[in-house]
């Protein structure tokens, strides 16, 4: 069974008031990290993973725990993640071995100049599968997220990001992440591959 552990950080003067280091932490085997920042009116982070597996991490609502988006960070690879207010950020290890990470956090969202500066080049937005087929995906640098059927998937990616298909071994470049992507948009998987077959014929 896996164990939570919560973290809160009320000071912002510890991530603000100095030159922004990385920080470390351990999850242990088979447990949950939840990092809070209850006061800030959401918070921005940059995660790396330094292990030898990949680890979950996700962005949830923080009364009903629900999932706004997630992600499995793969070794050797970082992303960054926008944490909206009255959310928390979680990591999960589901292995028998400990996971290390290092994250910042970026900038806190308290203005709205801060908030617009950061997320004029992050899109949050969802990809569906509404097909009875699984779909594998590439995303360079950050994931390979694997949609089970009628499933979705939460992502928060700089534009200019590129999203292939995974077809018989080969990528399919079925997306590149503009400023037209409107935050909280629901992407139909099915249609951006019939699109990307097309223009290829």
């Amino acid at each position: 069974m896996k164990k939570t552990a919560i973290l809160f950080f009320l000071i912002t003067s510890i991530v603000f008031g100095q030159k922004i280091q990385r920080s470390k932490l351990i999850i242990p085997p088979k447990q949950i990290v939840q990092i809070d920042y209850p006061l800030y009116k959401g918070f921005n982070v940059k995660v790396w993973n330094k292990s030898k597996l990949d680890i979950g991490v996700s962005a949830r609502v923080r009364h009903t725990d629900s999932l706004l988006k997630g992600f499995s960070l793969e070794k050797d690879k970082s992303l960054a993640l926008n944490v909206n207010k009255g959310s928390y950020l979680q990591f999960e290890n589901k292995y028998i071995s400990s996971l290390e990470i290092e994250y910042i956090i970026i900038k806190g969202i308290g203005k709205k100049n801060s908030s617009k500066e950061y997320l004029t080049y992050q899109r949050s937005f969802y990809l569906e599968n509404n097909t009875a087929q699984t779909i594998s995906l590439r995303i360079p640098g950050i994931m390979n997220p694997v949609l089970k059927p009628f499933s979705r998937s939460g992502v928060d990616l700089p534009n200019g990001q590129k999203i292939y298909l995974n077809l018989n071994g080969t990528n399919l470049l079925i997306l590149t992440v503009t400023q037209s992507i409107s935050h909280g948009t629901k992407i139909d998987l099915a249609n951006l591959i019939n699109k990307a077959i097309n223009q290829q014929n």
